[in-house]
């Protein structure tokens, strides 16, 4: 099994490149009107834990893209393949795939009425280290769009997700999303942007108040994390299995989330911005959470935001120069506490007293964008990115406590 897993951590690497040159090729070929992109990219970064072992990993992650519109581009048709890896301990591959439709009805016009619907399905198939955790997913949104004053753009829609794990069945879920936001572009080229969300999520599942514990090999299917948090791929590096103990419950997790962003536009091709935005949780929590690898954050599915209430900041910059190269850079904070979820020590133990886990996080990097080649792609756009990014969170779990830098390179084309 381990062999098959790593044995497919490789391939998935090779068929990032594979499609990342067949999208190059196909691009300075074909005359065809759908569009794709590509990129294939990886880190080398250095990793304190909180034992404050200090070790080397890599990271590699590659994407394809394909879309086509239709009907005089009022419909999109398209498919995303997102995969890599985690350099963590354990198999932590991925592979997602997003497939999907939208189509438009009202005006081209950009202040003109317009009605969006979708549709998408998802599947995700992760290595051995969080296997149980795949999932497939369908959804389905409806959005409108108005422009009530001049520079004035307001957003409302609707939006539903069913999501089944095969092996977690108790996190197959059921969510409900609606959203307002506003937009207003100001003469003095700023862009104010507020935005409400308000969700709600049925889980299959039971919350977990306690559990028992048995010694067995590693990887061999760890199950539990204590209450709320019952249902992981593994915990951390132990070699216990947690059977949890369940309690009965009704109703649904729910939360609210707002936003407020400026921008500013200090030049022709130098911008900033700076945003804020908080997240309060109510009702049911989750039956579980997913362990996730070092790195990994805001998916909104493994780490659930309906397990946490969150404050978070963040500002960044952006410099395209005459030459077609750009600078960007951006620092990130979040403050999150979560609402039921113990904090676990090194064996995965919890911790005494029983304290519910709280991480504090900043990220931030900065990246240089060089198109090459622009002379001899025709239309295509080949781009190299390098930068720098770290992260440092701040975790009463141990899993989640540990600092990382590293310097990071990339290729992407678009056509």
């Amino acid at each position: 099994m381990h062999a098959r897993r790593h044995l497919d951590r490789h391939t998935l690497i090779r068929s990032a490149v594979a499609a990342a040159l067949l999208v190059i090729a196909a691009a300075a070929t074909s005359s065809a009107q759908p569009s794709m992109s590509a990129s294939v990219g990886g880190s080398f970064e250095g990793f304190q834990n909180s034992q404050a072992t200090s070790e080397r990993r890599q990271n590699v992650s590659g994407a394809v893209g394909f879309e086509h519109l239709f009907a005089s581009e009022r419909g999109r048709v398209f498919y995303d393949f997102d995969g890599g890896t985690y350099d963590s301990p354990g198999d932590w591959t991925y592979a997602l795939h997003t497939a999907g439709v939208r189509y438009r009805i009202g005006g081209d016009g950009d202040t003109d009425r317009r009605f969006f619907i979708n549709g998408t399905f998802v599947g995700r198939r992760n290595g051995e280290a969080w296997a149980n955790a795949d999932y497939r997913a369908l959804g389905a949104s409806a959005n409108a769009e108005f422009h009530p004053g001049a520079g004035l753009t307001l957003r409302s829609g609707y939006r539903i997700d069913h999501r089944v794990f095969a092996d977690l069945t108790d996190l197959t879920q059921t969510e409900h999303q609606v959203f307002g936001s506003l937009l207003a572009n100001l003469p003095s080229r700023t862009t104010l942007i507020g935005e409400l969300h308000a969700g709600t999520k049925r889980y299959a599942g039971q919350v977990v108040t306690d559990y028992t514990t048995e010694e067995v090999p590693m990887y061999a299917g760890a199950y539990g994390r204590g209450r709320g948090t019952g249902m992981v791929a593994s915990v951390h590096t132990t070699t216990t299995v947690l059977t949890p103990v369940l309690e009965s419950q009704n109703g649904n997790a729910g939360l609210v989330y707002g936003l407020v962003r400026v921008a500013q536009s200090l030049a022709d091709r130098t911008g900033v911005h700076a945003q804020a935005s908080i997240r309060s949780t109510f009702g049911a929590v989750p039956p579980g959470l997913v362990t996730t690898p070092a790195g990994f954050f805001d998916d909104g599915v493994y780490d659930d935001p309906y397990a946490s209430d969150a404050t978070a900041a963040q500002t960044g910059f952006t410099h395209a120069f005459a030459s077609g190269a750009g600078l960007s850079g951006q620092v990130l904070w979040t403050d999150k506490r979560y609402t039921s979820t113990p904090a676990l020590d090194a064996t995965g133990a919890t911790l005494p007293g029983s304290p519910l886990r709280h991480d504090e996080v900043w990220r931030g990097g900065i990246v240089w964008s060089q198109p090459v080649f622009s002379a001899r792609t025709g239309r295509a756009a080949l781009t190299v990115d390098i930068g720098y990014r770290f992260t440092n969170s701040q975790s009463n779990d141990a899993f989640y406590h540990y600092t990382s830098h590293g310097m990071a390179l990339g290729f992407s084309i678009g056509y």
